[in-house]
């Protein structure tokens, strides 16, 4: 799935309100919670770079503004799309969503069962491939689960220390068992090894921002093993 979320109407730059509006429609019929993740990181990359009809940068408002709607609806789906923020975004974004989501638990709105694992992954497996490449060149592969069921894959190629590609991929058994990234034809890591190695390359690469939504989600597997939660299963 490549869910590309709009944040204009005709041209319009869009308000929080209308922004929600969109959020939440984008993400009522997804299938899962790596789906929700995917759109959840779309619309962090792009609220932050709206800016006002005569050029003003306003993300931080935009957002502030849309966790409030979200809230404000205060029904199982905005509960999971304000843990989907809370999980994926940074600083104050992560932080006002994180107080939004206890609110809402404080007041009795559950999870919806299709997302009730958002923000819940946690790492599976990890391995390397050097063959064919040069010097100081390798892929790295971290492969995720979500407690109900859904797994898949972050994927880095990098060259001198720095990811010139990451993808977000299905499960590594996916492969062919003759295809040189099927994980029998790799070299296994460890998963804290494997963890340190991915948040070396993403800080070295993409530094404390990026447009590309992949980074964003990596960078929240990251955090999440490293805080000590990886194997918390929501």
């Amino acid at each position: 799935m490549n869910a590309q979320p709009e944040l204009r109407d005709q041209d319009r730059i869009a308000n929080a309100r209308e922004v929600a509006n969109y959020f939440r429609e984008d993400c009522r019929t997804l299938r899962d919670s790596l789906q929700l993740e995917m759109v959840v990181a779309q619309y962090l990359v792009q609220m932050r770079d709206v800016r006002s009809p005569e050029g003003v940068p306003v993300g931080d408002a935009v957002r502030a503004g849309v966790i409030a709607e979200l809230e404000r609806h205060g029904d199982p789906l905005s509960h999971v799309m304000l843990r989907g923020l809370a999980y994926l975004g940074t600083g104050e974004t992560a932080a006002r969503s994180a107080e939004a989501v206890a609110r809402l638990a404080e007041r009795g709105i559950g999870l919806t069962v299709t997302f009730g694992d958002v923000g819940g992954a946690w790492a599976v497996g990890a391995w390397r491939a050097t063959q064919g490449g040069r010097r100081g060149e390798y892929a790295l592969f971290v492969e995720y689960e979500h407690a109900l069921g859904t797994r898949h894959s972050i994927a880095v190629f990098v060259r001198g220390g720095v990811a010139r590609h990451i993808g977000l991929m299905h499960p590594m058994n996916d492969f062919d068992a003759d295809n040189p990234f099927h994980p029998s034809a790799m070299e296994t890591l460890e998963l804290d090894a494997a963890t340190d190695r991915l948040r070396d390359v993403i800080d070295r690469s993409f530094g404390t921002g990026s447009d590309d939504y992949r980074v964003l989600i990596a960078a929240a597997r990251v955090r999440r093993r490293t805080a000590g939660l990886s194997g918390a299963r929501l």
